[in-house]
């Protein structure tokens, strides 16, 4: 990320409060539309990111008076919610809820009749950074320890992701720029994926940060992809820390770290700015709610909470897909 994250992370409750402020004025005009907000999910029921749309929609709806409804529509990588998305979204009643670098893998794939420039986001919801981990009684205690195995025995070292995952793309970028012959092995979802070190079946996986938290009492990290340590892998340096040693920088500090959206089409930014700002501010104004915020804190979700409008992260966001493009 650029030094905009770092930033937007420091000044998001004085711009939290601003901006609920600043929404409240409008939420009259927003809620006179008589059409409910669709809020297209591009992964399955249950899932984080389906979870906080639930509730992000029923804070809306007590913010505004508005029925929000919720319709997932799995599949491709996030292809078929981001093509339904354009073809529904244009008049502003729809959102798409989906991750961050998930839709630019998507256009990244070449085959999905769409480009970047179709989509803008609206609001970036909370962050997950990449980490690695493995069993906590695995005698690679250090992510030093496990460049020295995975050069000691080339070929030999296997770590599991999610086939066709930002993980899978994450694993890649890191043993090719450190010159390791480590096997990723994939599988269908991270769940399968973990089960994987803990069965031994392989000798690190990669995951992320808050989501991977319930494997905590049988692993370690070996890094964590951001900017500043995880409370929650104290024993984990940042994959700056552990990469200088190596000669090696990431592209970001937060490089492809999974960050939750919202999405609408460009198109209807450039037709309707007004109609724009008034749906992104009610975002952000249903976001700082009580119960919103109540169930961040819940859910321990505070530290990695973003809640900002998505064109403060739209640099980085662009530098993380011209990276992604240069993945082979």
């Amino acid at each position: 990320m650029t030094t905009t994250a770092s930033r937007t992370r420091m000044c998001v409750p004085r711009r939290s409060t601003v901006l609920a402020l600043a929404a409240a004025a409008v939420m009259p005009v927003f809620a006179q539309s008589t059409a409910p907000l669709q809020m297209i999910v591009g992964y399955p029921p249950g899932g984080g990111t389906d979870v906080l749309a639930r509730v992000l929609g029923d804070a809306i709806t007590k913010a505004t008076g508005r029925a929000v409804l919720v319709r997932n529509v799995p599949g491709a990588g996030g292809q078929i919610a981001a093509s339904t998305l354009l073809r529904e979204g244009a008049d502003g009643n729809t959102v798409l809820a989906i991750n961050h670098p998930d839709l630019l893998l998507a256009v990244a794939r070449g085959n999905a009749g769409f480009k970047a420039g179709d989509f803008q986001v609206i609001a970036v919801d909370v962050q997950d950074p990449r980490i690695l981990l493995v069993k906590k009684d695995s005698d690679i205690d250090s992510f030093a320890a496990f460049v020295a195995r995975a050069k000691a025995q080339p070929g030999k070292l296997a770590v599991s992701v999610t086939t066709g995952s930002a993980q899978e793309l994450f694993a890649k970028w890191l043993f090719d720029k450190l010159g390791l012959d480590v096997i990723s092995v994939g599988y269908k979802g991270g769940a399968e994926a973990s089960n994987a070190v803990l069965a031994g079946d392989v000798a690190a996986t990669i995951g992320d940060d808050f989501a991977r938290y319930n494997l905590r009492p049988m692993t370690r990290a070996l890094f964590v992809g951001a900017r500043q340590a995880s409370p929650r892998w104290p024993e984990a340096p940042t994959l700056n820390a552990a990469l200088a040693p190596l000669g090696v920088a990431p592209p970001t500090p937060d490089f492809l770290s999974r960050y939750g959206i919202y999405v609408v089409p460009a198109s209807f930014k450039a037709k309707d700015a007004a109609g724009y700002g008034r749906l992104q501010q009610a975002i952000l104004q249903a976001r700082a709610s009580a119960e919103f915020q109540d169930y961040l804190a819940k859910a321990k979700l505070q530290d990695l909470s973003i809640g900002t409008r998505g064109e403060d992260f739209d640099a980085a966001f662009a530098a993380d897909f011209a990276e992604i493009q240069k993945i082979k």
